[in-house]
């Protein structure tokens, strides 16, 4: 668990503390282009069935067709949810995102894509969360399927067991370059990110979540919730790794990265252990990266030579035997 800073350096100024209500308010923003009216439908009856109900559920339909914002609106009647349907006609990924966090009204902020599920203790998971740590980002575990589309776009039924690819609690410093935490998984203070002025960044097609959750957690901290709280379903076609290409991935992760870069890192307390075990060398990366390339390089050159690789073995071999003997002796 990380804890809140209090101060930006002296830059942002004193870090208010976000106390939620009494029970949490929660704004659950469900992403959906309305083509996967299915998979829409089993998401919402999940937000139905939580023990902790939410305060409000904007379904943010990104779409240009008006028949397809009436036909979910029918299917949010026929649900029965209490939602609020929404259109969203312009924009990349984050449109209807940015759009969903300017009419939320809750003190915390959720995600669901079309094609998630929560699980019923969803939302409670948070509150017991946020409650004994107001103010902080509540991150709960998220189990991931793979699921058959049949051709149809929407998950149909799965064809894999359920597993947890990404870490099981939040650790800052691992997400520098790589993200463990889907959208799914975290509650955010609504009040935190208007203080600070976080969007979701417009311009990236892909890893939208990681860069927004790298530019917030820092700032509010993170309570990790031991409890698989929801349901990652990749689907075997129309998932944003299928619909868009390796070099955009690559390119927005750049991006993700320089962006980190540019500005000064604030990590949690006992981060500075870590870094320093990593033993950087000044100006450049870590020494543990230079001597594997150091060793890649000398294993490439032995290996062209099979009678100078087969001595220097020996050699390291026999050496490592007198150090382990003569270790044994003393």
């Amino acid at each position: 668990m990380t804890g809140p800073i209090d101060e930006l350096l002296g830059l942002a100024g004193p870090h208010p503390v976000f106390t939620p209500s009494e029970p949490v308010r929660f704004s659950v923003i469900v992403r959906t282009q309305g083509t996967r009216p299915t998979s829409l439908r089993e998401a919402l009856e999940s937000l139905e069935d939580q023990t902790h109900p939410a305060h409000q559920i904007l379904v943010m339909t990104h779409t240009d067709d008006d028949d397809v914002v009436v036909e979910v609106r029918a299917l949010g009647t026929d649900v029965g949810a209490s939602v609020e349907i929404r259109q969203v006609s312009s924009g990349l990924r984050t449109a209807p995102l940015n759009a969903g966090l300017e009419a939320a009204s809750g003190d915390y902020v959720c995600f669901l894509d079309d094609d998630d599920l929560a699980r019923r203790d969803w939302l409670s998971a948070f509150a017991v969360a946020i409650q004994a740590h107001p103010g902080q980002i509540a991150r709960a575990r998220t189990g991931v399927q793979q699921w058959s589309t049949e051709g149809t776009g929407e998950p149909r039924h799965p064809i894999g067991p359920v597993v947890e690819p990404f870490a099981t609690s939040f650790d800052l410093l691992a997400h520098v370059s790589h993200n463990e935490t889907p959208i799914c998984s975290i509650a955010v203070p609504l009040g935190a990110l208007r203080h600070y002025g976080i969007r979701f960044a417009d311009d990236l097609p892909v890893l939208e979540d990681w860069d927004f959750l790298m530019r917030i957690a820092p700032l509010t901290g993170v309570v990790s919730i031991d409890a698989q709280t929801s349901l990652y379903r990749q689907l075997d076609d129309g998932n944003a790794f299928a619909a868009e290409t390796v070099e955009t991935w690559q390119r927005a992760h750049a991006r993700v990265v320089d962006r980190l870069a540019a500005q000064p890192l604030l990590l949690p307390a006992g981060d500075a252990r870590r870094i320093a075990s990593a033993h950087f060398v000044p100006g450049g990366g870590s020494r543990h990266e230079s001597d594997l390339a150091e060793i890649a390089t000398e294993l490439d050159r032995l290996t062209k030579s099979p009678l100078r690789w087969g001595r220097r073995f020996g050699a390291r071999v026999t050496g490592a035997a007198r150090v382990r003997i003569g270790g044994l002796r003393r």
